[in-house]
């Protein structure tokens, strides 16, 4: 067809083309209602020079695609001049598309004859940008590798808008050409319910309650598997979900649960093998290393101890990692995985490095993970009693926390890598590694109180502790579990548990572990109104560590002697068991038991004519917790200010004392905070 225009009916003779070219919309298009909304902004951004460019930059399967055919199939009358669309087939089985290809497509799209299309890719891209002159199209370019292969598709007059998918960020498009960048995340857990809802309907769904939302979780919420978990289920009208259920649960099967046997671009295995496929090999070994590591994210630090150093490579591995959207980067110097990125990674490990090399890796990285916690716990508590630890010399004194600030952020931050790393060890059958771990996050657990981590990893630690038949981090372990359910106000268990440790400490001749389960047993009774057990154990915990000559026992025994002996109203021994704890603690620098007992004292400071003096000691103790960042300890705080003010008929400083208290108990899970609750609606409704 050797001419410029179409001359069919319906439109004026020497009329331009309006080619067409957008796929058909997604069906079940769900959510993405700020992405749709970026897109418009950037469209609208009109500065009379140029047109206007946007990436949507993602992982993949997380629907980039979708998103750019929705909006811009959405927007066809504010491009009046038409739609142009192209797969440049970045990341997909065979070669990709060229831009001269493109080009030559587009051109034939707008009616320009093949005998008069341009052999060279600067021609081409000059005769695209006249015949886009003064006209408003929409043009996606679908699935680029690479700024190169956008430059010469860009019109040249304002009026036209470029939508970009890629899983790179494609960095030099934004920084040459003024695009703006999208970076598409997961769907949220709700929009991902919906989907499947969609795919599966609503009677197979509501058949098996609370198996939708495990199953958008198990997908990771990316719209692909979201998808092929949809598409498995209608496809089989008597699988159950709890069947599909039951193969994704596993990790080693997971891939498989996300194939739909006739069709690679609708697995998830060959969609992220072609991203795997265009790394460099430096690059791609980093990626399959990160498989070995149990927990959610990674830092610089500890990608080195899993690839190996020198660190500043690794940082630059990590970023062409994140710049190709195959991590994700969420802090300084750490980054996420996708969870399913993640099993792919892992079988590419297994695949393509040594059996060896699978195993030491991750016994290197968990031996530095206890360093770490070991090294923070002894700034966090520096008197409390520890054991040697067994790590190779590759990671031993790699830690040295400057601040008591730097060792809890620490904690803080590497929490669910270091509570993962516990399952892994004991999966892994490092026993050793798996008891120990536990107990060197005693500090960090007490201080924050993460309690379902702190009892799931404490319950591991136990079992990990029989099968090397380590009684002595058994006893220490099942007094931690102790603590943790006697917080929870689950005073049955925390007896025995504590009763177990203690008969432990006392078969192997633990007599400072004793003493410690003692006092626990004594704190147990004590929170239950039974003052009289509370103080036997007390005294004979008392006794023990006056034996042996140890202060920090004495002082942690003293104190909870005054607290029970201010239960049973003797408010003056309650005092000088308090005051002597207090001259103790103080000397040798113990603040956690300061500012413990600096909130006894003012308990009892009520009781015995000096209230005057409560509300400076309850003060301090705030200060201090406060500066230990022990939350829990700081809402003990203000809920006995709330109470102090009451008394003294200060409702407003009452009130303000109890409301932060009652955010915190909230924040944390504890149980206090149903009574801090009915003291405030109290001195409301008073």
């Amino acid at each position: 067809m050797d001419r410029w225009h179409d001359e069919s009916p319906g439109r004026g003779e020497g009329s331009p083309p309006t080619p067409h070219q957008l796929p058909a919309v997604t069906a079940t298009f769900v959510g993405r209602e700020t992405e749709l909304a970026k897109i418009s902004a950037i469209a609208d951004r009109e500065d009379g020079r140029s047109n206007a460019v946007a990436i949507i930059a993602g992982a993949p399967g997380v629907g980039k695609t979708a998103l750019a055919v929705q909006w811009a199939s959405a927007q066809r009358e504010r491009f009046p001049d038409g739609d142009l669309y192209c797969d440049l087939h970045g990341y997909a089985p065979g070669p990709a598309s060229t831009s001269p290809e493109v080009l030559a497509g587009f051109l034939r799209a707008l009616e320009v004859p093949g005998k008069k299309i341009p052999r060279s890719l600067e021609a081409k891209s000059a005769l695209f940008r006249s015949l886009l002159n003064d006209r408003r199209f929409v043009i996606v370019l679908d699935n680029v590798t690479s700024p190169d292969e956008v430059r010469p598709l860009l019109p040249s007059t304002p009026g036209c808008f470029v939508l970009v998918t890629s899983r790179s960020n494609l960095s030099g498009l934004v920084v040459t050409n003024g695009a703006r960048r999208i970076t598409l995340d997961m769907l949220m857990p709700a929009e991902s319910e919906t989907l499947l809802r969609a795919a599966i309907g609503a009677r197979r769904a509501d058949g098996e309650p609370g198996a939708i939302r495990e199953l958008a979780d198990l997908c990771g919420h990316l719209p692909l598997a979201v998808r092929i978990a949809g598409e498995r289920v209608a496809a089989h009208p008597y699988l159950r979900l709890a069947d599909l259920l039951a193969e994704l649960r596993s990790e080693a099967r997971r891939l498989d649960g996300f194939e739909t046997g006739d069709d690679e671009m609708s697995a998830l295995r060959p969609v992220f093998s072609w991203s795997y496929q265009a790394l460099e090999p430096a690059t791609a070994r980093v990626f399959r290393m990160l498989g070995l590591h149990p927990g959610p994210t990674v830092t610089v630090a500890t990608a080195s101890v899993l690839v190996g150093p020198p660190a500043a490579d690794v940082r630059r591995r990590l970023d062409k990692l994140t710049a190709g959207c195959l991590l994700s980067e969420v802090d300084r110097d750490r980054f996420r995985f996708h969870d399913l990125l993640r099993v792919y990674a892992r079988e590419r490990a297994d695949a393509e490095e040594s059996a060896e090399e699978c195993e030491e890796s991750p016994r290197r990285l968990l031996e530095w993970y206890l360093a770490g916690a070991d090294s923070a716990d002894r700034v966090l508590t520096p008197m409390r009693r520890r054991v040697a630890l067994e790590v190779s010399p590759a990671v031993s004194g790699e830690f040295e926390f400057g601040s008591y600030g730097e060792a809890l952020a620490w904690c803080e931050a590497e929490q669910p890598n270091l509570v993962a790393s516990v399952h892994a060890a004991l999966a892994a059958g490092w026993c050793s590694i798996a008891c120990r771990l536990p107990l060197a996050l005693w500090a960090y657990f007490t201080l924050r109180k993460p309690w379902a981590d702190w009892i799931a990893t404490y319950k591991a630690g136990v079992e990990a502790a029989r099968r090397c038949s380590d009684q002595f981090s058994e006893a220490s372990l099942l007094a931690g579990l102790g603590i943790a359910h006697r917080d929870l106000c689950r005073f049955e268990e925390a007896l025995a548990y504590l009763e177990s440790a203690l008969a432990i400490r006392r078969r192997i001749g633990d007599s400072w572990g004793q003493g410690q389960a003692l006092i626990s047993l004594g704190i147990a009774y004590h929170e239950q109104g039974r003052f009289a057990e509370a103080l036997g154990h007390h005294a004979d915990a008392l006794e023990v560590f006056r034996h042996l000559g140890d202060e920090w026992g004495v002082a942690q025994t003293l104190h909870f002697l005054g607290l029970t002996n201010h239960g049973l109203g003797r408010f003056d021994q309650a005092y000088e068991n308090l005051q002597e704890a207090l001259d103790i603690r103080h000397r040798i620098g113990y603040r956690y038991g300061e500012a413990e007992t600096l909130v006894g004292l003012a308990l009892v400071f009520q009781k015995i004519d000096r209230g005057g003096e409560s509300a400076g000691q309850l003060k301090r103790a705030l200060e201090l917790r406060r500066d230990m960042g022990d939350r829990y300890g700081e809402a003990a705080a203000l809920d006995h200010l709330g109470q102090l003010w009451a008394t003294k008929g200060e409702s407003e400083w009452a009130k303000t004392c109890w409301g932060d208290a009652l955010t915190i108990f909230n924040e944390l899970g504890a149980p206090r905070a149903a009574e801090v609750y009915a003291r405030l609606r109290e001195v409301q409704a008073s």
